[in-house]
């Protein structure tokens, strides 16, 4: 057999393999179904459905800077001097909402991520402190979970302002609770079972014990809500379980009245009274301890002067004590929405302590929310 024999023969056997394999039947798998993602608009804008389930989801958040200075806000760096305040936040939110024979399930969750410098006695030092803001869940208006206190969120926050607790605020925050809420359209109330927390606080008009828990018996919170035309009015009162301990008088009530006045969709009003026991941990406006008890009042407007820009103001006070005299604050911004979804905050504040002591601090936030 020559060379030419042989490569005939073995092209002859590649086009009769090649062949035969050609005949064989060809299968295609079936596609898969895909599940694309739908819109799920029965909870508010950003909804989807979890694919697979009737569970609503939504993702949201924002990145924030602030920078801030002055008397009332500067670090002090190495060499003594004062220097900017500045912080770098990234916060994460989730929501989930199903209907259940029992009503909305509903799930909340905040994260912040935040980059700041804080003091030391070295100067200042930047590093990353993340939080757990809220985690709570909710069935009908039975919730349960990381929140902020009734006390506060009852009758909401102060003014549009970044700085509204310039006096030591309008209540405690962060609190483990067990809430209800009734809404019956013009009329609500709610009550509130809450650990608090026992850290130390240092604010600048001084230092202030925890208010958590010292045994089995919760704080109890209550509120009052109605609403009339432009007028909502809401109350809240607060009992503060702890007992004395050590010779330091600790628990006692507390409580806020607020008036919220809508005159049309550019132009709004509020004021807060507020009054509790020195000894309440819900007394978070208290002046010193050489009275048994604290008045303050919160008030401010806000006016959208444009689509886009709006004047925020509110002002602070609290009555003196132990020869000092009264407490009180001046804040206001402008906020600008620079383009859709991005906000740019410049913020001026002025605090009178009371005690000869007096300070001035603004600074600028920048915010990106998705």
């Amino acid at each position: 057999m020559n060379i030419k024999s042989l490569l005939l023969g073995s092209a002859a056997a590649l086009v009769a393999v090649s062949g035969a394999r050609a005949a064989d039947a060809i299968i295609v798998a079936e596609p898969e179904p895909v599940e694309y993602v739908r819109v799920c608009d029965a909870f508010g804008t950003g909804y989807f459905y979890i694919p697979g389930t009737e569970t609503c989801l939504r993702i949201s958040g924002y990145v924030r800077f602030d920078v801030f200075g002055g008397e009332l806000f500067e670090n002090t760096s190495a060499t003594g001097d004062g220097t900017y305040n500045i912080n770098t936040r990234f916060t994460l939110r989730t929501s989930t909402a199903s209907e259940t024979e029992l009503g909305t399930l509903r799930t909340y969750t905040e994260t912040r991520f935040n980059y700041g410098d804080t003091d030391t006695v070295a100067g200042y030092d930047n590093d990353t402190a993340i939080q757990l803001k809220f985690a709570w869940i909710q069935l009908g208006g039975l919730r349960v979970g990381k929140d902020e206190s009734f006390f506060s969120t009852w009758t909401g926050y102060a003014g549009a302002v970044i700085n509204d607790t310039p006096l030591g605020g309008y209540g405690p925050f962060d609190t483990n609770l067990i809430s209800y809420t009734y809404n019956g359209g013009a009329f609500r109330a709610g009550i509130a079972l809450e650990q608090g927390v026992t850290d130390t606080v240092v604010t600048a008009t001084g230092v202030r014990a925890g208010w958590g828990i010292d045994d089995y018996m919760p704080h109890v919170v209550v509120g009052l809500g109605t609403t009339f035309g432009m007028v909502d009015l809401s109350a809240v009162a607060a009992w503060d379980s702890r007992d004395d301990l050590a010779g330091v008088n600790y628990g006692g009530w507390a409580g806020k009245i607020r008036a919220d006045v809508a005159f049309n969709d550019a132009f709004s009003v509020f004021a807060m009274l507020m009054y509790g026991e020195n000894s309440s941990g819900y007394t978070t406006w208290r002046n010193g301890a050489s009275t048994d008890d604290t008045f303050g009042v919160t008030g401010g407007f806000s006016y959208a002067f444009s689509e886009k820009a709006s004047l925020n103001t509110q002002i602070d006070w609290v009555d003196g004590n132990a020869g000092n005299d009264d407490e009180w604050a001046l804040t206001a911004n402008v906020a600008y929405e620079l383009v859709p979804g991005l906000v740019i905050t410049p913020e001026v504040q002025y605090i009178d302590f009371g005690n000869g002591v007096d300070g001035f601090g603004g600074g600028v936030r920048v915010q990106r929310s998705f």
